[in-house]
């Protein structure tokens, strides 16, 4: 319908049934229009710009009254038949307007992360960049120096691993944003020189591993059997302190990890070789007598229930994931192949052939035995299938 807009039609215009709406067009000024839907009166305006129809909101009433709209229209419309897109300055205005803590909200919202993780993602932020969390990530693409000095600072604070995390941490956020956001400005930590720190290396010589083998079997028995469940499997700390009884199948020989490293996404079952299942049995049936918190499957006296801090004097440093190193390591020499190791360690595919393989957990249970049989070897230990604790060799 074409009439004047004016204050009096947009409050007696009719409203509406449900999902329908009423359009009325602007007798006076071209292009300035009255959208009426049962639950808003909105005003817009619509314009060719470059060769291009384009229609953008201007504001619901009562924001504005019918002559501000108008007014607003006009300079609008101007705009418009001069080549500026409404719409898409206010997209560009929505870029600018995003915060590093609305990113890291929006990154953590998109991906399926465990907990921890998201734990460590906040942590590095709020704690290493928390002046930054309320600033834009406008602001911080244009500061590329600044955005690079901070990294420095932060090394000389809390050290080469410490920034680089937190800058590895702000990349990732920042790349969310920038595809949320496209007009941003390119991410700031392309200007950063991180230190590409080395994984480091585990030396365990064969004196080593034997003295670790006899000082293991003198520990608690949780304890004990959580160190050897480690070197025999090369899980992650976490996985292997979380792990409940429930998830072992003493029967099918394997242990259902639910939230590994990367979240539920990568869960994944861990085969079981003869030694491991006897360690499980064993701890499964033993639990109950030592601690009234059985559910895990290596227990202590904590606030959680289980065991959380894994490191050991008496195991002279090879403890935690020195013990994934070891496992490795000791796997490769046993001669599992590398491509089966990396799924008995959960590793990401990494290539496309990798991603094309999914072996059963009976061929990965072949390898399995075979890697506990080398590094209880190694250990100085001996495993009689049925019985644990393993032995020192004679």
């Amino acid at each position: 319908m074409q009439t004047k807009i004016t204050q009096a039609l947009v409050e007696r215009a009719p409203t509406p049934q449900r999902g329908k709406s009423a359009l009325y067009a602007d007798s006076e000024m071209r292009g300035f229009y009255l959208i009426v839907t049962p639950s808003k009166r909105s005003f817009y305006v619509q314009s060719l710009v470059n060769g291009k129809q384009v229609r953008t909101k201007l504001a619901d009433h009562p924001v504005i009254d019918a002559k501000q709209a108008r007014d607003l229209a006009r300079q609008t419309l101007v705009n418009m038949r001069t080549g500026s897109n409404p719409n898409e300055e206010k997209r560009k205005a929505r870029a600018r307007g995003i915060t590093l803590r609305e990113a890291l909200d929006l990154h953590l919202a998109a991906r399926p992360l465990s907990a921890r993780t998201k734990e460590d993602y906040r942590y590095n932020c709020e704690h290493y960049l928390g002046d930054w969390m309320d600033k834009t990530l406008a602001d911080l693409g244009v500061d590329r120096a600044g955005v690079r000095e901070r990294h420095v600072r932060i090394t000389e604070k809390h050290g080469a691993p410490s920034a680089d995390n937190v800058y590895r941490v702000l990349r990732a956020v920042y790349n969310r944003g920038l595809r949320e956001h496209p007009d941003l400005p390119p991410n700031p930590t392309a200007n950063v020189d991180y230190h590409g720190l080395r994984r480091r290396k585990v030396e365990a010589n064969a004196d080593r591993l034997k003295a670790w083998g006899s000082a293991v079997l003198n520990l608690h028995p949780v304890r004990r059997d959580l160190h050897l469940f480690m070197i025999l499997t090369g899980m992650r700390r976490t996985s292997v302190c979380e792990a409940r009884s429930a998830d072992v199948d003493v029967d099918a020989s394997r242990l259902h990890v639910p939230r590994p490293k990367g979240g539920a996404a990568r869960a994944f079952d861990l085969p079981l070789s003869s030694a491991l299942k006897d360690l499980c049995g064993h701890r499964i049936a033993e639990n109950p007598l030592l601690h009234r918190k059985a559910p895990w499957l290596f227990p202590a006296d904590s606030a959680s229930g289980h065991v959380t801090e894994v490191a050991q004097h008496e195991l002279g440093g090879l403890t935690g994931h020195a013990l994934r190193h070891t496992y490795a390591t000791l796997a490769l020499q046993a001669g599992v192949p590398i491509a089966e190791l990396k799924f008995l360690l959960n590793h990401a595919a990494g290539n496309v052939t990798m991603g094309y393989l999914n072996p059963s957990l009976e061929h990965l249970r072949q390898h399995q035995e075979r890697a506990s049989a080398y590094v209880l070897a190694a250990l100085g230990l001996v495993h009689k299938p049925g019985q644990w604790p393993p032995q020192l060799a004679e």
